[in-house]
């Protein structure tokens, strides 16, 4: 490294030895942001620290992903090298590349592998000086007009990142028309994945686009699983769906999950494993292929690749996420969605569920989008049904919430707090679960309260 690297090096690793031996704090994105201050390209300089990596982006899915292909890659005895703090812009991911670098000793004769979440605009930071290995892409919704701006502005800066990272191999949603779109632009190898036949089960009135990535003329489909991700074709160019090289199929959902089949074909090899979930969002199924062909690209998988179901039997989301607490004799379902595509998703769970006690909170922080005018396109009317639904709204932009269902036909009690919510159905069936779902910011505060409010701490994820 070089001089500039090395101070760089030597102040973050003084900075983080300082918040967690001093201030007993777990360092957050202080020392990446130090370093990156004294030099800019430090991840260049720490990149050669790895033997292979992943960068992980897309609207949603992203932290889910990561920690799954790090999960697979730590079960394999590699070290791995991971932003699992969630933190996905330059800083977070400087930061998990100098803790490595402080490890190396330690490490030393074992295969570092670095598995990356990466916000979507910061990508064209990270490629060009990672130049990882792999890069994954999930999907793009609208999220955060105001942040993010218009799609077609997201998959600019997705394409000028892979640009810059030619032989960074291209693992993508070819579900998805706008990653597949991003695909054809770019020179870099590919992996397309998705899944293979029409599931049935999820429905959904939002499409980003069903438009052409190359003439912009309408797109036919064979089938949607939800929003505009299914099997596409293009009348007027021919364009369509790229051929998988990595598929779910035989996708079968039951009171316990998905159950499906994984296949991916590359390099004269055919990798295939029966993989089940206990998530019962289609969602979980997109998410868990595009991990398990990551994992297998990276090579964790080449002895077993059934050794995946291990690592998702003992997945843990992070944060509250897909969490189910125990209050009281009462079970309270957290969920996070943070755009019209992540809320219909947690829709279609509560109808799945036959779900009528619900509560939902809305923030309009800078990280969250201060525009919500998004909720408007929640298919909220497909709850309106739901015999004798009690439902809560809550968090800073609550009476716009309130209005919203409303006008889906949803008399909706706004509260404080999930507490408040909690008590409120205190007079309900014991067995009737409490749905909470809330978008960025308002959603760590009602993780925290139920913390607290969990008499033995307990609580278990499923």
């Amino acid at each position: 490294m070089s001089i500039k690297s090395t101070i760089a090096t030597a102040t973050a690793g003084a900075a983080r030895w300082g918040l967690r031996s001093v201030l007993h704090r777990s360092g957050g994105a202080l020392p990446g942001k130090l370093g990156l201050a004294i030099d800019p390209e430090l991840v260049t300089h720490l990149a050669g620290l790895l033997d292979a990596s992943v960068v992980i982006t897309g609207t949603n899915g992203k932290t889910t992903t990561t920690n799954l292909i790090a999960d697979a890659v730590a079960a394999s005895g590699a070290n791995c090298v991971c932003n699992r703090a969630g933190n996905n812009m330059e800083t977070g991911i400087t930061g998990a590349l100098l803790e490595a670098n402080s490890e190396r000793r330690r490490t030393a004769g074992t295969r570092r592998v670095g598995v990356f979440e990466c916000d979507e605009l910061y990508t064209v930071r990270i490629l060009p000086r990672l130049k990882p290995t792999y890069f994954v892409l999930l999907n793009l919704f609208r999220d955060q007009l105001d942040r993010y701006g218009e799609i077609d502005h997201t998959q600019d800066v997705i394409a000028q990142a892979l640009a810059s990272s030619p032989a960074t191999t291209l693992i993508f949603n070819a579900d998805d028309p706008l990653c597949a779109s991003i695909a054809a632009r770019v020179p870099n190898p590919q992996l397309p994945f998705g899944i293979d036949g029409a599931v049935g089960t999820e429905t959904s009135h939002i499409a980003e686009s069903r438009f052409c990535g190359q003439c912009n003329g309408p797109l036919e489909y064979d089938y949607i699983q939800y929003g505009q991700l299914g099997a596409y074709h293009c009348p007027s160019c021919g364009w369509e769906r790229p051929r998988l090289a990595s598929f779910a199929s035989d996708v079968r959902l039951s009171r316990t999950g998905y159950t499906f089949d994984v296949s991916m074909s590359r390099k004269g090899t055919h990798d295939v494993a029966r993989l089940s979930t206990k998530y019962n969002g289609l969602y979980m199924v997109y998410n868990i292929t595009a991990a398990w062909t990551a994992a297998s690209a990276l090579g964790v998988l080449d002895d077993a690749p059934s050794r995946f179901q291990n690592v998702l039997d003992t997945y843990v989301p992070t944060g509250g996420r897909m969490t189910r607490w125990h209050m009281g004799g009462r079970e309270v379902a957290t969920d996070l969605a943070k755009n019209p595509v992540g809320f219909d998703r947690q829709i279609q769970q509560i109808k799945t569920a036959q779900g009528r006690l619900m509560a939902f909170f809305l923030n309009d922080a800078e990280a969250d989008g201060r525009d919500v005018s998004w909720i408007w396109d929640v298919d909220f009317e497909r709850l309106s049904a739901t015999p004798n639904i009690r439902a809560f709204v809550g968090g800073t932009r609550a009476h716009d919430l309130q209005v919203r269902l409303k006008y889906a036909g949803i008399d909706a009690r706004i509260v404080g707090q999930v507490g408040e919510a909690l008590a409120s159905v205190a007079g309900e069936p014991a067995t009737e679960t409490l749905h909470v779902v809330a978008n960025y910011t308002a959603f760590p505060p009602v993780v925290k309260e139920l913390e607290r409010m969990t008499e033995d701490g307990s609580a278990t994820s499923g």
